[in-house]
């Protein structure tokens, strides 16, 4: 037993210092890459690229250093403040008429993280009045789920509403729901301009639009191609009120939802991978910026109104196990442990394995010594061979839980 014990200390301080020792080797030596921020002039039809590595400079796509009066004139829907206080704001671009309010209205702004995908997912939600009559959203004293029917649980009672909820999935199995869902996706915060209710992905992979008028169930089928199945749907709330929500196919293609006629929109993009990439889209009067933004690269693919392509920046750099410190790393570590990973929102255990077998030089090395050590105190080699595989095996982390709890049961 107490043998038993002493193997399981040994897990332990081996999975200690398996999550410890890396960090703080990363937090000492990585050195962070900040990306670009790529933006798409609409004056001359080329992309200009902010950088703020060692001080901040200004490109453009071939590399021309540029001063900040000439950056902000090439973005003038972005920098528009700043141009008309200094008098250089044109009348005009592309042969429209500026107008303040139209700039403002066609702004957008759209950011999803992967650690948004990989994390715990709400169970229930609320169901706002989409017509109110009120100048603001007001928080309802319900909320639903959907698993074998579509039910509202009283916040404050904890009690079905039996009601409402036969009400609702009544007309769900009308228009053909197939219970349960897989995904529920909305906007569940009254911060927002209005309510558009939910867009839900049944057990069949339909997609239906759910929200609730005047008290009534709103409920209508969103026609999808068959071959088309959505990973994550992400709803936004723009002032142009065009869409409905970005929708993510598991092919890694992007599509929008547009409002009143409800069309599927496919984007002009390749490898949209939210799952993997942070995905960046920035609208504008003339352009979507589409930016995804991977460990070792940034694409950012510029489509016009109609959703079609019109150029493309992409831009490499070496990942952190690339560089210096990433290959010191490889010696030193056989598996790098995380509690926390920046695509994740969860927290559990992530193994990252060593790629190569660099690290048994530095195992042979630190089993070399524990046995200079073993001989030292005058213990047997044979009696410790159980630890010699763990040093070999674990490196660094084996090494210290063998000394931190030494085998004292052999003579």
């Amino acid at each position: 037993m107490v043998k038993a014990s002493r193997y399981f200390l040994l897990l332990i301080t081996i999975i200690g210092f398996s999550i410890v020792l890396p960090r703080l080797y990363w937090t000492a030596f990585e050195q962070p890459i900040r990306p670009p921020f790529i933006g798409y002039s609409c004056i001359d039809h080329d992309f200009v690229l902010l950088r703020s590595n060692d001080g901040v400079t200004r490109t453009n796509s071939e590399g021309e250093e540029l001063t900040r009066k000439e950056y902000e004139s090439k973005l003038p829907l972005m920098y528009t403040r700043q141009l008309l206080m200094n008098n250089t704001m044109p009348d005009s671009v592309n042969g429209v008429e500026i107008d303040m309010h139209l700039i403002s209205q066609n702004q957008s702004s759209f950011r999803l993280q992967p650690e948004e995908i990989d994390a715990p997912q709400p169970t229930l939600f609320p169901l706002y009045e989409s017509q109110s009559g009120r100048a603001s959203i007001e928080m309802p004293k319900d909320f639903f789920r959907i698993t074998w029917r579509m039910e509202f649980i009283n916040a404050d009672s904890n009690k079905i509403n039996e009601e409402k909820s036969r009400m609702f999935s009544t007309v769900l199995y009308k228009r053909g729901f197939k219970f349960p869902a897989k995904s529920i996706n909305g906007i569940p915060t009254t911060r927002k301009s209005c309510d558009e209710g939910y867009f839900i992905i049944d057990s069949a992979d339909q997609l239906f639009h759910v929200k609730m008028v005047k008290g009534k169930p709103y409920v209508r089928k969103v026609e999808i191609p068959d071959e088309i199945k959505f990973r994550y749907i992400k709803c936004v709330d723009f002032k142009d009120k065009l869409y409905y929500a970005y929708l993510f196919s598991t092919n890694n293609s992007l599509f929008v939802l547009t409002q009143y006629d409800y069309l599927l929109e496919k984007l002009d993009v390749e490898n949209i991978n939210p799952e993997r990439d942070e995905i960046r889209i920035y609208g504008d009067l003339f352009n979507y910026n589409v930016i995804s933004l991977h460990a070792g690269s940034i694409t950012c693919q510029t489509l016009n109104k109609d959703f079609k392509k019109v150029d493309e920046y992409k831009e490499n750099w070496k990942i952190s196990e690339d560089r210096v410190e990433g290959k010191v790393a490889q010696f030193l570590f056989p598996v790098q442990l995380k509690l926390v990973d920046e695509n994740s929102g969860y927290i559990r255990f992530f193994f990252k394995f060593n790629k190569t077998l660099k690290w048994l030089i530095l195992s042979l090395v630190l089993a070399a010594i524990q046995f200079l050590i073993i001989r030292k105190r005058n213990r047997e080699t044979k009696s410790q061979l159980i630890d010699f595989g763990i040093i070999l095996i674990f490196g660094i982390a084996g090494f210290i839980a063998v000394n931190f709890f030494p085998n004292k049961f052999f003579k």
